[in-house]
């Protein structure tokens, strides 16, 4: 196996250089019930400053406003106490990076006190590249103590297309530089030749220079609290509490895990389009087995590896099978995820999509096959849980099933050059429940801090205006209790003449947002653009357009991996997946169907065909009629 791919690793495994001393306890510490909830509470508080700390200084609106980053604190070992709130993929895949960097570099170059490692390795820890983690070690009476860390997802680190979502890339030697970890503060100062390196490669050098400012401030906001905390309870006292919590969450998800059936449950998903100009359809196949107390993944039977939408297995896979662990199973439990992770094993082949090999494209892994990857574990586990009786309220249908990656760069309103990713899709429908209807536009599963950007905010900081920006009707996979609504938006340049779109998605071929027990998928993703229309006569006439057809203009259907100019007059539309279904749909309420047509969740004519519900010309349920049209609907599933 290559230095460069990071294996899964217990601490009694790791290999450390004698010139990094790890603090261990003098002797058995015991540590009573009430210090204990304080003293982790404590460590919670601290990494909820750190997230803070970020977001206020931060000038990128991906952090600021969407919360894409994450941070952790963990122990000498790596083992990850304390998760943040943020994407949960970028920060559980931190501990590989501590466990790299303690066999790899505690001999040469060494780690010191006031060290701070960069990296965005995705064979190392890093989703893919853009995704850029800072960790750093915390020495208490000169031997190493804990780690903590921060990732933020870069709006830009080179590569052969804009934003770093490499779509023209073959492999990774067209995409943005992987970085192993590499010390780009020593002592507490930052090394300007590492600093300058990792800025001569991005488009947006001014935004990463601030994110490594707000990576470095955050670390020093636990270095501070941590070192305070460990004066006033003692080294041994905050050593122990590390050391339970870890303990405590993996007796909690063992014990739960016994409570529910053993057995084998399987997901398949799709990725469409590996690059730009593909037009396949490939294979994400989990088989989850659960045995007592543990739980094995295994994604053998997906797709071999294939243009830019790779994970690593270390990485974007793990993660994301752990985003759907914490999500479903460990929603009352404290995410220290070094003992969570002790109670399931993620597989894969090496050579596939799940589990690529070096130099693969993985780009698209963070926004493209780890996705699916959540997917499949959301499913399944949803699944396991439909067999207990009281857990079964846990399961989640399909959530936000897939992700449309826009990169808008050109010159802004004020003549400035700009390069973002909008973030709008982070309001994806959520999955019904087993007891009710999922939450329209209520956010992404894979981070329960994640936020939509105001339409305002995105208008003042870059050179476009929104037509709309809605709920979509029949987004929401249909079922006995529906899947909650994604959305759609419309935009045109505004004060600028042109910017290039970098479109990089998947979705459009198939529903991603599965439903459950019955229930219907979401619907796909589409992007589209209205060539050369009559926009700006309509707005000086004071109409805004709801619909392309209230337009003039030629209409082109985007491929979900594009790149292109968007003109002046040229309309840009895009919407996102909602969330699957739960139960059959004809057992819906025809009530709560009349209501969703009224709001304009649901259309007539999925209510008559799904729901089997019709309404009379007053918009009144018509109660003889739906019974007949459900009757027809049986009947024709029976033959």
């Amino acid at each position: 196996m290559s230095k460069f791919t990071m294996d899964f690793k217990k601490a009694s495994d790791l290999k450390i250089s004698a010139k990094t001393p790890i603090y261990e306890k003098q002797s058995a510490h015991e540590v009573d019930p009430i210090t204990y909830q304080v003293v982790f509470h404590k460590l919670w508080q601290i990494a909820d400053e750190q997230e803070k700390t970020i977001q206020k200084i931060s000038g990128s609106p991906i952090a600021t406003d969407a919360h894409d980053f994450n941070v952790m604190i963990s122990d000498s070992y790596g083992e990850i106490v304390v998760l943040g709130t943020g994407v949960v993929m970028l920060g559980s895949v931190m501990d590989s990076v501590v466990k790299w960097i303690l066999e790899n570099r505690s001999e040469n170059p060494g780690i010191e006190d006031g060290d701070i490692f960069l990296c965005n390795d995705p064979w190392v820890g890093a989703l893919h590249q853009n995704d850029m983690a800072m960790i750093a070690p915390i020495f208490v009476d000169g031997k190493l103590f804990a780690w903590t860390g921060s990732t933020i997802h870069q709006v830009d680190v080179g590569g052969v297309n804009p934003g770093s979502f490499c779509i023209d890339a073959n492999d990774l030697y067209a995409e943005g530089q992987p970085w192993p970890p590499i010390k780009i503060v020593k002592k507490g100062e930052i090394q300007s030749d590492i600093e300058d390196l990792w800025m001569r490669q991005t488009r947006a050098p001014a935004l990463l220079a601030i994110d490594l400012r707000a990576h470095i401030a955050s670390i020093n906001i636990v270095k501070s609290r941590l070192l305070k905390l460990v004066e006033r309870y003692g080294a041994d006292t905050v050593k122990s509490v590390m050391e339970k919590s870890l303990d405590y969450a993996e007796l909690r998800l063992r014990n739960r895990l016994k409570e529910l059936p053993d057995g084998t449950f399987r997901h398949v998903d799709f990725h469409d389009v590996a690059q730009k100009g593909d037009r396949g359809v490939y294979k994400i196949a989990l088989t989850m087995t659960k045995d007592n107390d543990r739980l094995i993944f295994d994604f053998s039977e997906t797709d071999p590896q294939i243009g830019v939408i790779n994970a690593t297995l270390i990485s974007g896979t793990a993660g994301a099978v752990l985003q759907a662990v914490l999500q479903l199973l460990c929603n009352d439990i404290p995410w220290s995820v070094g003992g969570i992770k002790r109670v399931f094993t993620v597989e894969a082949k090496p050579g596939t999509i799940l589990s690529a090999q070096h130099p693969a494209g993985v780009s698209m892994g963070a926004t493209g096959s780890a996705w699916l990857a959540g997917n499949c574990a959301n499913i399944t586990i949803s699944k396991l849980l439909m067999g207990h009786p009281e857990h079964k309220e846990r399961l989640v249908a399909g959530t936000a099933g897939s992700w449309v990656t826009v990169i808008p760069m050109g010159l802004d309103q004020y003549g400035n050059p700009f390069l973002t990713m909008i973030m709008d899709a982070m309001a994806g429908g959520f999955g019904a429940r087993s007891f009710g209807d999922g939450v329209d536009t209520g956010g992404l599963l894979c981070t329960p801090s994640g936020q939509c950007p105001n339409v305002e905010s995105n208008e003042l900081f870059f050179p476009i205006l929104y037509l709309y920006r809605r709920e979509k009707t029949d987004s929401g996979g249909p079922g006995k209790y529906r899947g909650g609504l994604g959305a759609e938006l419309c935009w045109i340049p505004h004060d600028t003449e042109q910017m290039l779109l970098t479109v990089s998605s998947f979705g459009a071929a198939i529903p991603n947002s599965a439903g459950i027990s019955g229930g219907y998928p979401s619907n796909t993703v589409q992007v589209k653009m209205m060539r050369d229309t009559n926009i700006h006569q309509l707005l000086s006439q004071s109409l805004i357009p709801q619909d392309f057809a209230e337009m003039e203009g030629k209409l082109e259907i985007w491929q979900p991996k594009t790149d292109a100019v968007q003109q002046k007059n040229d309309v840009f539309y895009f919407c996102f997946q909602g969330g699957g279904g739960y139960g059959d749909p004809l057992d819906r309420e025809p009530d709560k169907v009349s209501e969703d047509v009224l709001e304009n969740r649901v259309s007539q004519q999925v209510a008559y065909d799904v729901y089997g519900v019709l309404l009379d010309g007053n918009g009144k349920l018509d109660e003889p009629a739906t019974e007949e049209r459900r009757q027809q609907i049986r009947q024709a599933r029976l033959a």
